[in-house]
């Protein structure tokens, strides 16, 4: 695994391999995988990077949207998401945390099902040209964490034609 303290290595072109459980908090083993599109582009000097995912598994023109801002004092990110099935949720912030040992912890909450759960997210860097993230909520019955959804980044390489 590659060592990351910052999120960088998302700028650019992404393919991304979507696998989400079919149901949350019940046991459930049956996975929905599906594809996106992602590009990652720096802002603000590199305070922040914003992305823009599409896929057609929420419908032709579905669109998600998110913003990671470091504080440069503390290295601490935040994350903040939006999309256009839930536009009631403009630039919701999702998670905080920070990247320890290659490896990006970070925590919130999020309402599901008319419930809140403690959530994360986890931000892994195998190889130079794929990420991984995952999404876990905290099931307090069990008193322990679900990874409910992962994502498989592979990095896009755009082919020079010779002549």
């Amino acid at each position: 695994m590659i060592e990351i303290q910052n999120f960088d290595f998302l700028i650019g072109k992404w393919t991304v391999i979507n696998k989400k459980l079919k149901e949350r908090l019940k046991n459930c083993t049956e996975w929905i995988v599906f594809t996106a599109e992602m590009e990652t582009k720096p802002f603000l000097n590199g305070l922040g990077l914003m992305d823009e995912m599409k896929s057609s598994h929420f419908g032709d023109d579905f669109i998600g949207f998110s913003i990671r801002m470091v504080n440069p004092d503390t290295n601490i990110w935040t994350i903040y998401w939006a999309d256009t099935l839930s536009p009631e949720n403009y630039l919701k912030e999702q998670v905080t945390g920070a990247f320890k040992n290659g490896i990006g912890e970070f925590y919130g909450k999020e309402k599901y099902q008319g419930k809140d759960y403690k959530l994360r997210f986890t931000w892994k860097k195998p190889s130079i040209d794929t990420a991984l993230w995952e999404q876990a909520y905290f099931d307090e019955q069990k008193n322990e964490w679900e990874t409910n959804w992962i994502m498989e980044f592979t990095k896009t390489h755009k082919t020079l034609l010779t002549i």
